[in-house]
C-alpha cells in the first residue's frame, strides 16, 4: 500500500468512520428544505417573468421559467432523499457528520478541537421547530464550522452540551 491511498480515519478506541451509525436529521427537515428551494424558486421565476419588460420578446420568459420550473421538480425529488444521506455520529474521541446525495462527504471533529458549539434557527427551520447545531473548530482552514441541522430544540440542546463536556474533558 503507498502513502497515496486513502485509508479509514480510526483511532485505537475509534471504529472507522465507514464503519459508523449515523443519527438522522428529523424527518421535518424535508419540509424545511423544500420551503427554502420553494422560495428560491419562486425568485428566480419572477425574476425571469421580468425579462419581457426589458427586451419587449415573451418567448425567452416563458421558455426560462420552464426550464426553472423543471429543475424545481427535480431538486424538490432530490430533497426528499436528504433525509437518508445526512446524519453525525459520536465516537469516544470525536463528532462525524455525513452529508451528500451523489458526493458523500465525512467531516470528522475531535473532541480536543472543539472551540465553540452553539444552536442558531432561521425563520423556516423554527416554522417546523427545529434547529441546527454549530460546532466550530479550531482550524484555520475555511472548513472550520461544522453545521448540523434538522434537530428539535430539545435533541440539539443536549448534543450541544454532550460536545461542550467532551471538550472540557479533553482541553484539561
Amino acid at each position: 500500500m503507498n502513502d497515496t491511498t486513502a485509508r479509514p480515519m480510526c483511532g485505537p478506541d475509534n471504529a472507522p468512520v465507514d464503519n459508523l451509525s449515523f443519527e438522522g436529521v428529523e424527518r421535518r427537515y424535508v419540509n424545511v428544505v423544500v420551503v427554502r428551494l420553494t422560495l428560491v424558486y419562486i425568485l428566480l421565476i419572477a425574476c425571469m417573468l421580468l425579462i419581457p419588460l426589458v427586451w419587449d420578446v415573451w418567448w425567452p420568459a416563458i421558455v426560462g421559467a420552464g426550464v426553472l420550473a423543471a429543475a424545481y421538480a427535480v431538486n424538490v425529488a432530490l430533497a426528499r432523499r436528504i433525509y437518508d444521506f445526512k446524519g453525525y455520529a459520536l465516537r469516544p474521541a470525536d463528532i462525524s457528520y455525513r452529508t451528500g446525495i451523489f458526493f458523500t462527504s465525512i467531516v470528522t471533529i475531535p473532541f480536543s478541537k472543539i472551540q465553540q458549539v452553539s444552536i442558531r434557527m432561521n425563520p423556516v427551520s423554527r416554522m417546523f421547530g427545529l434547529c441546527y447545531v454549530d460546532v466550530v473548530n479550531g482550524s484555520q482552514a475555511a472548513m472550520n464550522r461544522l453545521s448540523i441541522p434538522g434537530l428539535t430544540p430539545e435533541r440539539a440542546e443536549r448534543l450541544k452540551s454532550l460536545l461542550i463536556n467532551h471538550a472540557d474533558r479533553r482541553n484539561v
